[in-house]
C-alpha cells in the first residue's frame, strides 16, 4: 500500500528541484494542507553542509506553530527501518537552536531562522514545537524511543528559556505514517467499521446534503476506540491529538484533570466531539446506535486525552457526540474545515465570498490563470496533487501584494493578518485590485523565488564570489519579500514615468504565470545583484523586517543606487517597460 505514496511522490516532479528534500516537503505539505509548497519551501528549507541535523524550519505565528524538520531517504532495499542515529541527530538540531543564548553562536546557515524563531517565542507567537523525522522506511520503536528523548530535550531547553505554556511533540513521518495521511487526504473516513455505541436517546438533525444524529455516549466506550485504532481515527482531522509534553494548566492535561477529580462533571465541561460516518442508524427503544465508518473531525484532544486517561475515570464520565452523515464531497469538505478550525479568524476563508474577492476569482477564470480561490481554501487533493504551470494560489500572492506595496513586514512575518485585519486586508485588497495586477506582483515574488533556487542548484565550481553573496543574503529569513518590496519601490525608475498608483500597474498582455516570471527575470537578476550590501540591514538582528524603519531607510538607500546605475541597466528596463502598462 505504501506504493500508493511513492507512486503519488513519483508524479510530483515539481519537486524533483529540492532533491532529497523532495519527500520532507511532500510530507510537509500533506500534513498542513499548504497549497503552494515552493513558496514554503524557498524560506524553510536549511538543508546543507552545515545545517547541524536541521533539514527544515518553518516559523508560523499565523498558526502559532514551529516545525523542525530533518529527512532520511534509503536506497537500500534491505534495510527495514530508519537508523536510529539518524534521529538521534535531531539531538543536535535542537542543542544549536535552543540551547544557544544568541545568533552569533550558531552557524551562519541557521542564524536567519534562529533569530526568527527566538523573535516568535520571545514575543508569546507560539503555542506548538513540533520535531519531524521523515524518511521512506518502516516506523520503529528505536526510532520512537530516541524522539521521545529529543522530545524532552527540546521541552526542558525551551522551558528554561520561556515561561508562557508551549507544547513540544516528536514524530516519526515513515512509510505507515505517510500512508495513512495520504489515504486521508483522499478519503476522510479511514475507519470503516461498524460501530454499536450504547445511548439512553438521540435526535436527529439535517440540513441540505447532511444528516446527524447526536447523543451523549460514554467516555470509555471512546476510550476504546482510541486505544484500537490511534490515529486513524482521526483521518479527517488537521491537528490529531496533541500528545506531548506540557505544563499541568495545558488544555489536554485539564481534560484529563476533569476525568480524575470532576467525572461527573466531565459532560458539562466538555464540547464533546463530531465525527463524519459513512452511515448511521438507531431505534429509540433499543438503548443503542450503530455507526457505520468513522472519522473524528472535532475532539482530537479529547479524545486523546481520554484514551489516555485512567480506565476508572472514563467509566464514570460522558460527554455529547455528533456523528454526521453526508455523501456530498463538497459539503464533506466543508464540515472538515470549520469543525477543524481552532480560532475562526486564523483562516482567509471568511474573505472568500466578499465583493473584492469574487471579483478576482471571476477574473482569473476570463485569465485562465488557475487556483486563486479567493482565500477559501480548497480540499487537501488540492494540496497533494502536482501544481499546473499556470496555477496562482491566493495566500502568496496576498503575500506579493503587501510586499510589492511596502509592507514586506507583513507579508512574512504576520501574512494570517492579512485576511484577519480589517484594515490590513483593506489596504492589501482595495477595490480597485485587479487580477492582472495581482498577476503581476505574484510573478515578481516567483521570479525572485526562482532566483533563489537557480543559485542554490548551481554547483560549488561555477558559483562566482557574487553568486556566494547573493546565497548568503538568500539565507536571511525574509529575504524574499524584502526583495519584492525594494523592486516595487522602484517602479518609477523602471518605468520611465509617474505612476500615481501602483495598483494599476500590470502586464500589457494576460500573460501566464510562467511568461510574466519570465518578463521580471532580467530586471530581477540586474537588482538583486545588489541586495548583499544593500537590502541586508533589515534582515539582521532581533525584530526582522518588524523595524519598520529600518526597512524604510534600507529601500529608500536601495531606490537611490538603483535610480544612480539606471542607465547601465537601461536596455533591461527599457524592454520591461514596453511590456507593462498603468
Amino acid at each position: 500500500m505504501s506504493d500508493a505514496v511513492d507512486a503519488a511522490l513519483a508524479r510530483r516532479t515539481d519537486l524533483d528541484q529540492f532533491g532529497t528534500a523532495k519527500r520532507l516537503l511532500f510530507a510537509v505539505q500533506l500534513s498542513l494542507r499548504i497549497e503552494d509548497i515552493h513558496a514554503v519551501a524557498t524560506e524553510a528549507l536549511t538543508d546543507g553542509p552545515d545545517d547541524k541535523s536541521c533539514d527544515f524550519i518553518l516559523v508560523d505565528p499565523g498558526e502559532r506553530s514551529v516545525v523542525i524538520a530533518q529527512g532520511y531517504e534509503s536506497t537500500s532495499t534491505r534495510r527495514q527501518e530508519a537508523p536510529q542515529s539518524k534521529a538521534g541527530s535531531l539531538h543536535q538540531a535542537i542543542s544549536w537552536l535552543f540551547g544557544a543564548r544568541q545568533a552569533s553562536e550558531v552557524p551562519e546557515r541557521l542564524r536567519g531562522a534562529w533569530q526568527e524563531l527566538h523573535d516568535a517565542l520571545g514575543d508569546g507567537q507560539i503555542d506548538q514545537i513540533a520535531i519531524w523525522f521523515v524518511h521512506n522506511l518502516e516506523e520503529s520503536q528505536n526510532v520512537k524511543s530516541e524522539l521521545e528523548a529529543v522530545q524532552k530535550t527540546a521541552y526542558q531547553l525551551v522551558r528554561g528559556r520561556y515561561t508562557h505554556d508551549l507544547t513540544v511533540i516528536a514524530e516519526e513521518l515513515g512509510r505507515n505514517t505517510l500512508l495513512n495521511r495520504y489515504e486521508g487526504s483522499r478519503t476522510p473516513i479511514l475507519v470503516s467499521d461498524e460501530f454499536v455505541i450504547p445511548v439512553s436517546g438521540f435526535f436527529i438533525e439535517g440540513g441540505d446534503n447532511w444528516t446527524a444524529l447526536c447523543t451523549s455516549i460514554s467516555a470509555a466506550w471512546l476510550q476504546q476506540q482510541f486505544m484500537r485504532y490511534g490515529a486513524r481515527i482521526f483521518s479527517a482531522n488537521v491537528r490529531g491529538y496533541l500528545g506531548s509534553i506540557r505544563s499541568e494548566n495545558n488544555i489536554n492535561n485539564g481534560i484529563q484533570n476533569t476525568l480524575r477529580e470532576h467525572p461527573e462533571k466531565f459532560w458539562a465541561y466538555n464540547n464533546g466531539i463530531t465525527a463524519l460516518v459513512h452511515r448511521f442508524s438507531g431505534n429509540p427503544d433499543s438503548g443503542s446506535i450503530r455507526v457505520h465508518g468513522m472519522a473524528i473531525v472535532n475532539g482530537a484532544q479529547t479524545t486523546g486525552s481520554i484514551g489516555s486517561a485512567d480506565g476508572h475515570s472514563a467509566v464514570s464520565s460522558r460527554l455529547l457526540a455528533r456523528f454526521i452523515e453526508c455523501s456530498d464531497a463538497d459539503t464533506v469538505r466543508e464540515i472538515i474545515r470549520y469543525n477543524n478550525r481552532q480560532n475562526p479568524t486564523l483562516s482567509s476563508d471568511f474573505r472568500s465570498n466578499d465583493r473584492i474577492q469574487t471579483k478576482l476569482v471571476r477574473e482569473f477564470a476570463e485569465l485562465g490563470v488557475a487556483g486563486y480561490n479567493g482565500g477559501r481554501r480548497g480540499g487537501a487533493d488540492d494540496v497533494i496533487r502536482r501544481p499546473g504551470e499556470n496555477q496562482l494560489a491566493a495566500d502568496v500572492a496576498a503575500q506579493a501584494l503587501a510586499a510589492f506595496h511596502g509592507r514586506p513586514d507583513v507579508s512574512y512575518h504576520e501574512k494570517s493578518k492579512i485576511w484577519e485585519d480589517s484594515a490590513i486586508y483593506g489596504s492589501v485588497f482595495p477595490e480597485r485590485t485587479t487580477a492582472r495586477h495581482v498577476l503581476f506582483v505574484y510573478s515578481l515574488l516567483k521570479a525572485v523565488e526562482r532566483k533563489k533556487l537557480l543559485l542554490g542548484g548551481k554547483s560549488s565550481s561555477s558559483q562566482t564570489e557574487e553568486d556566494n553573496e547573493l546565497i548568503e543574503w538568500f539565507k536571511l529569513r525574509g529575504s524574499t519579500q524584502l526583495a519584492v518590496a525594494a523592486i516595487g519601490a522602484t517602479s518609477e525608475i523602471l518605468l520611465g514615468v509617474a505612476i500615481p498608483d501602483r495598483y494599476t500597474m500590470r502586464f500589457k498582455k494576460a500573460s501566464s504565470v510562467g511568461d510574466a516570471i519570465e518578463v521580471w527575470t532580467p530586471v530581477v537578476t540586474a537588482m538583486l545583484a545588489l541586495a548583499p550590501n544593500q537590502l541586508s540591514a533589515p534582515l539582521e538582528g532581533a525584530g526582522g523586517l518588524r523595524r519598520r524603519d529600518v526597512v524604510r531607510t534600507t529601500i529608500a538607500t536601495f531606490r537611490g543606487l538603483i535610480s544612480a546605475t539606471s542607465k547601465v541597466n537601461a536596455p533591461i528596463y527599457s524592454a520591461f517597460s514596453q511590456a507593462v502598462e498603468i
